[in-house]
Order: structure tokens, then sequence, then C-alpha cells
């Protein structure tokens, strides 16, 4: 097996700014939340941080961040109907 390709993909800047601005992404929106409920009164779901956050991705001409909060958006939709939860439960009891 010729595992050079893979390793040059790994040691690529690229990819790590790639993963980088995807992670971002999904961080982004889960502190923007945690900083805006904690400083107003308003409840606002948590995929509209996520949608704000593809938004912002695509502004500023940033698709991994775009992809990041794309990610986020589908966890917090998941978890609001119970998606998230039926699979983790799926190989249990």
């Amino acid at each position: 097996m010729n595992f050079g390709g893979a390793f040059d993909a790994l040691a690529d800047d690229d990819t790590w700014m790639d993963a980088a601005e995807v992670a971002a992404g999904y961080v982004g929106p889960m502190a923007l939340a945690n900083v805006a409920e904690g400083a107003t009164s308003y409840d606002v779901p948590n995929e509209a941080y996520g949608l704000l956050g593809i938004y912002a991705g695509e502004k500023f001409d940033r698709r991994m961040v775009s992809v990041g909060s794309g990610v986020y958006t589908l966890d917090a939709l998941s978890q609001r109907f119970g998606l998230k939860n039926t699979v983790t439960n799926l190989g249990g009891a």
C-alpha cells in the first residue's frame, strides 16, 4: 500500500486551514448563542445561530466556515427533533 499521497495531504497547510475554518464555523455559532443568550432575555433557537454562521461564511467567501456552521445547524436540528438521541441509543438497550 502506498500512503504517500495521504501523508502529503496531512502535511499540506491548506488541509489544516480548511479544518480550522470548519472548526471555527462549528464553534462560532455555539459561542455566539452562549454570549447572546447570557446577555439578553431572548431565547433564539440554536438553529438560527447556525444559519447566521452559514450566512457569514458565504458573505466573506469562506466556504469551510459555512460547512462547519451547517454541521452545527444539522446537529441542533437533530437534537430538537430527537434524532440525535435515537441514533445514540441504537446500539444500547
